[in-house]
Formats: C-alpha cells, structure tokens, sequence
C-alpha cells in the first residue's frame, strides 16, 4: 500500500512541478517544501550569530565611549584667559599620543561656552599634536558633547589633603607593663 502511495505523491509532484507557471501557489508551495525542511533541521544555527552580535553591541558602545571619554579634553586642561593648554592638557595630549594603543589614539575635545572658543581649543590641540608628533598623520581630533567627568587637579589635592589632615595619627594601644600575654592553665 505504501508503494502505491508514494508512486501517486511522485507522480503529482512531477505533474504540478510542471506546470509551474499555471499552478502558482501550489507550485511555490511544494518547491518550499525542500527548503523549509532544511530550514528545520538546521534551526539554531542560523541565528545563533545574529542573536550573539544584537547581545554584544552595548558592549561595545560602552567600550568605545569608555576610549572617548579617557581621551576627552574638557575645560580644566585649557587656561581660561588664551584657551591654550595647560600644562595637564599638554601631558594629556602627550599620553594619547604616545601611549595609548594604536586603534584608540584620538583625542576628543568638549565644546566650549561658544563656537569661538571651541575652535580656539581645537586650534590649540592640533597645534600642540603637530609639534609633538613625529613623522606621520596626526590621529583624529575632533569635538565632543559627551559631559565631562573630571575635576582640576588641584581641587582634587585640596580635598586629598583635607581629608588627610581630618585623621588621627595611627598609634599602637597601650598595654600596662605588669600585664602577662602568656598565661598558662598549668
């Protein structure tokens, strides 16, 4: 019985592969077939890739704003009056450039109070990174609204030392001299 049957489901899959162009639906329909089985039988695989990708993209946003805002130039690493930098901007446009691995060097500049004085710190920078920089291309210099995250180093050493001189001076406690540390039940 089982002969005839597949014989019949054969010869009907021949007569309405066939006729391909009149069918329509029930043509696409049994050409699906093949491909939505394969489709089954390999289920995760497809997308196990895209779904690891979707779940890592954070991450690396993360990361790359992590790069942006260690190598971001805020307000305390220019002088107020010139807006040329500071002696903590010019160490910090040296470590980027020096230090830093080759993929990460570039240097991100916050946006000042103006258009005038963005474009004096960036001017700066560049300057700065030109005379600095051996022979090549300069890396990447450009602005960034990304808040900034540090504080002036000497506001940092004022809140060192005032915390440091709010604490007691260490000292061992007392112990009276007629006092046995060796006891024994003996």
């Amino acid at each position: 019985m089982s002969k005839y049957f597949l014989r019949f489901l054969l010869f009907a899959i021949l007569a309405f592969s066939t006729a391909a162009s009149q069918a329509g639906p029930l043509c696409d329909f049994l050409r699906s077939i093949p491909r939505d089985t394969k489709r089954r039988n390999c289920w995760p695989k497809p997308f196990v890739c895209p779904d690891r990708q979707f779940t890592r993209a954070p991450f690396a946003l993360q990361v790359d704003n992590g790069w942006q805002l260690q190598n971001m130039l805020g307000a305390h690493y220019f002088e107020e009056a010139t807006g040329q930098l500071n002696e903590s901007g010019r160490l910090k446009v040296r470590w980027i450039l020096y230090e830093e691995p080759a993929q990460h060097r570039a240097v991100y500049v916050h946006v000042g109070q103006s258009h005038k004085e963005t474009e004096t710190r960036l001017r700066a920078v560049q300057e700065y990174a030109a005379q600095i920089m051996p022979q090549g291309d300069l890396p990447m210099i450009t602005t960034t609204t990304l808040p900034e995250g540090g504080w002036p180093a000497d506001r940092l050493y004022l809140i060192i030392m005032k915390n440091q001189s709010g604490q007691e001076v260490p000292h061992l406690p007392y112990l009276p001299a007629d006092t046995d540390t060796s006891t024994s039940n003996n």
